[in-house]
């Protein structure tokens, strides 16, 4: 009985790593210092970031999964470069008055960026 029990404990252990080896792989990280940096990475247009992160942007973190699901990027930017962004997409209300969120539609893909505080945003897309 303390076999099957052992054997188990394994197969689970190699279960639950193999899980988080594939997850690691399928997951990116990128960091650009500037928009020009990352337009270069080719990554706008092969949609893991969107092309409504302002211009000004510098310090652009990036993490997105092969396999779909969540993409994410962190950036700073200049907050006078955002009329761009508010022309194409639509303000959300939220309970915080030193944080802005958008919607906004890229290829039918729902995009919500926050702007909290002056300069620091974040975009998913889901």
């Amino acid at each position: 009985m303390k076999t099957i029990g052992t054997n188990l404990l394994i197969a689970g252990t190699v279960l639950v790593g193999a899980v988080w080896l594939v997850d690691t792989v399928q997951t990116f990280e990128s960091h650009y210092d500037t928009y020009h940096a990352l337009q270069e990475s080719e990554l706008m247009t092969h949609g893991w970031v969107s092309h409504v992160i302002p211009k000004s942007s510098y310090d652009i973190r990036e993490t997105h999964r092969v396999s779909g699901g969540i993409v994410s990027v962190q950036f700073k930017f200049q907050p006078d470069d955002m009329a761009d962004m508010e022309s194409r997409c639509t303000g959300l209300t939220t309970g915080d008055p030193m944080m802005r969120q958008y919607q906004c539609l890229q290829d039918g893909v729902r995009v919500v960026v926050k702007l909290e505080g002056p300069g620091q945003g974040q975009i998913r897309i889901e």
